[in-house]
């Protein structure tokens, strides 16, 4: 198998895990109680409609794309000639090499799993503070800061504007 095969073989794989993981999402937000749902104003099942449409729209989207989208350039066939081919890697060097994809995964199942108890703004924090570093920034004052931000920007649209019930988790007695 090529590696053009092999990408699109793992981002179809990576799409129908999103997909799952929307549709799981879509589902627990169904059955949301309308408690305090007022006529006009969005209740307390925007945010996971919202969020779970997005994720769902991005897996499939990952299914469905053409394959060239994923094909990477093909090194010419005497640069090919000139190299030994790799040896196949262990499970323990792909998963090495990795890492990040695989720590991404674990942080949103964590949080998916934790917000309700943990509450919103702590465990939208903690994820967006887990991707900024994830993804390459090592500047722990802009780190903290941008998570901090974002999630208050979050919480003050949903929870203000748009009059959505947040879990507030063990921040609630602080809040209130």
């Amino acid at each position: 198998m090529n590696a053009s095969a092999k990408g699109r073989t793992r981002a179809r794989l990576e799409g129908l895990a999103i997909l799952l993981v929307a549709c799981g999402y879509l589902w627990e937000g169904h059955n949301v109680p309308d408690l305090f749902q007022m006529p006009g104003v969005p209740g307390p099942t925007t945010f996971p409609y919202i969020l779970g449409i997005i994720f769902a729209l991005t897996g499939l989207w990952l299914l469905v794309s053409p394959a060239d989208l994923f094909a990477r350039r093909q090194p010419a066939v005497e640069e090919r000639a000139a190299k030994p081919p790799a040896p196949a890697a262990s499970l323990g060097a792909r998963l090495a090499a990795q890492w990040h994809f695989y720590a991404m995964w674990i942080a949103i199942l964590g949080y998916l799993a934790l917000m309700p108890s943990v509450g919103f703004p702590v465990a939208t924090f903690v994820l967006l503070a887990v991707f900024t570093f994830l993804l390459g920034e090592k500047r722990w004052w802009f780190v903290g800061s941008l998570a901090l931000v974002v999630t208050v920007v979050i919480h003050l649209g949903f929870g203000k504007g748009l009059n959505v019930r947040l879990p507030l988790g063990v921040l609630e007695s602080l809040l209130k």
